[in-house]
């Protein structure tokens, strides 16, 4: 075999052994990173209940006034983010979306009638979903509610 020929082979073999290098490559980027999230929930009188990742159920029992009250995600905290910083942030503008809630309720008398707020006397369940498209880790709480 030739000088030229043996060249020609030897940098055939350089340019696919490179080749195959960067396409083994290709599917080495790491995939961005999620972090925990805690959700602060609040009802319209005030009163504050954490959920820190370690937390997914939390519960509030409390006597029958026929007073009407609401609850709200008030503010979430993303842990280790470096974007978002080491605080709490209001869930207001864009952060909205990332939380979706809805409030479950069971009547004394077994029924499961769809509700607002919390007025009568049963158990409710105040739901909040992380939505696990954003920077943080997908997760669901649980404010369980009870009035007697």
């Amino acid at each position: 075999m030739s000088n030229f020929k043996k060249r020609i082979l030897q940098l055939g073999f350089f340019i696919v052994a490179i080749l195959m290098s960067l396409f083994a490559c290709v599917g080495c980027a790491e995939e961005d990173k999620k972090y925990d999230v805690a959700i602060k929930v609040a009802n319209n009188y005030g009163q504050e209940w954490v959920f820190t990742p370690d937390i997914d159920e939390l519960y509030y029992e409390f006597e029958y006034t026929g007073d009407e009250m609401t609850f709200g995600v008030d503010e979430y905290y993303v842990y280790g983010d470096p974007h978002l910083g080491d605080r709490w942030l209001d869930c207001a503008g864009v952060a909205i979306n990332y939380f979706h809630s809805r409030l479950g309720y069971r009547s004394l008398e077994g029924t499961t009638p769809h509700v607002d707020s919390v007025v009568e006397k049963g158990d409710y369940c105040y739901t909040v979903h992380a939505d696990g498209n954003s920077s943080w880790n997908y997760r669901t709480v649980r404010l369980y509610i009870t009035v007697k």
